[in-house]
């Protein structure tokens, strides 16, 4: 039975597992609204997925569904990039549109961050073996990928890259 059929039920199932598996020390946000100098001017990007510490952003996901076609991975491999090239500058405000206040606070990035790219895609040769963050010198050693690669009549191979 297909339980994951688009990048949103990809998403909440992502977050729920990880919910479950990082303990009540650990703050995930869902798409949070990240503002970032570029060029001079103010960007803001949403990543899938940011999970912090008690006083940290310590990973920034981006996931993607597409299980009939190659991985399609540049824009998302451009916000992780701009994010991390601006380090300094980025954080994360846990903050209520309304009611009451109860955990306000900011989320500055990590200096060991990871940055994810994860990926349910189909299996196309030319994409295997190599890092998609290939060429972003301000990914180099905090980034890492997965795959779900998928095939026609059977499950999908599944691994990684850092």
């Amino acid at each position: 039975m297909q339980r994951i059929n688009s990048e949103r039920t990809l998403q909440a199932s992502m977050w729920a597992k990880l919910n479950d598996r990082l303990g009540k020390n650990r703050r995930l946000f869902i798409e949070p609204s990240l503002k970032v100098r570029e060029g001079g001017k103010l960007k803001v990007v949403f990543p899938d997925i940011v999970v912090c510490n008690s006083r940290q952003v310590i990973s920034v996901i981006e996931l993607k569904y597409l299980p009939r076609v190659k991985a399609n991975y540049k824009k998302d491999i451009n916000t992780l990039n701009l994010i991390a090239s601006n380090r300094a500058g980025v954080s994360i405000a846990n903050e209520r549109f309304r009611g009451p206040q109860t955990d306000s606070r900011k989320y500055s990035l990590s200096k060991s961050i990871i940055f994810v790219w994860a990926g349910v895609h189909a299996t196309v040769t030319d994409d295997e073996g190599y890092l998609f963050s290939e060429g972003h010198e301000n990914l180099r050693g905090c980034y890492m990928q997965l795959h779900a690669s998928t095939h026609k009549n059977r499950g999908p191979d599944v691994y990684y890259y850092e």
